[in-house]
């Protein structure tokens, strides 16, 4: 039955949003503050600040089983409620472990592919830039770039086979 395989594919992400921006601070010759020339308009002008914002929601996974009899070769769990998250999500509990069961033997669970998601992400990078003329043709850049700004995880999808209860539902690592 092709049609029990159709789901979200392994890469998808419904949500997207990336934000890029530039901004030349107003310092320097010809610029609204402090707009003298010669050496001080080098070192006063030139400055701008550069960032992006990335927010991505999560990746898909599958709820699964290990099958325990020689020949059962069907991995993903029934579907037992619509409960399928719990009330309070967290990296010690992603998803509703008790939504789920280990189908009859030798049948194939009936939970979709894919049916649940990840964690997402929020990704600031910023840049500080100074350019500074030298001549009429040539210029001069000097960067400082910081990825991951606030420096806060994004996180894996959780483990989600339900034959290991111990793990099930936790996440344990970053992406």
């Amino acid at each position: 039955n092709a049609s029990a395989d159709r789901g979200n594919g392994e890469a998808i992400r419904p949500q997207n949003f990336y934000l890029s921006s530039t901004y030349e601070l107003p310092f320097g010759p010809g610029k609204h503050f402090a707009s003298q020339g010669g050496a001080v308009g080098k070192i006063i002008g030139g400055w701008g600040l550069a960032g992006i914002l990335q927010l991505r929601s999560g990746t898909p996974f599958s709820v699964t089983f290990s099958p325990t009899l020689a020949g059962w070769y069907a991995t993903r769990a029934n579907t037992v409620s619509t409960n399928l998250y719990p009330s309070q999500q967290s990296i010690a509990q992603w998803f509703n472990p008790a939504a789920f069961a280990t189908p009859a033997p030798f049948t194939f669970g009936d939970s979709a592919r894919n049916m649940l998601f990840g964690p997402g992400q929020k990704l600031l990078d910023m840049s500080i830039l100074k350019t500074t003329k030298i001549g009429e043709r040539i210029s001069t850049e000097f960067r400082v770039e910081f990825f991951n700004l606030p420096n806060h995880p994004s996180f894996s999808n959780p483990a989600s086979n339900i034959s290991v209860p111990s793990t099930v539902g936790q996440i344990t690592s970053t992406s």
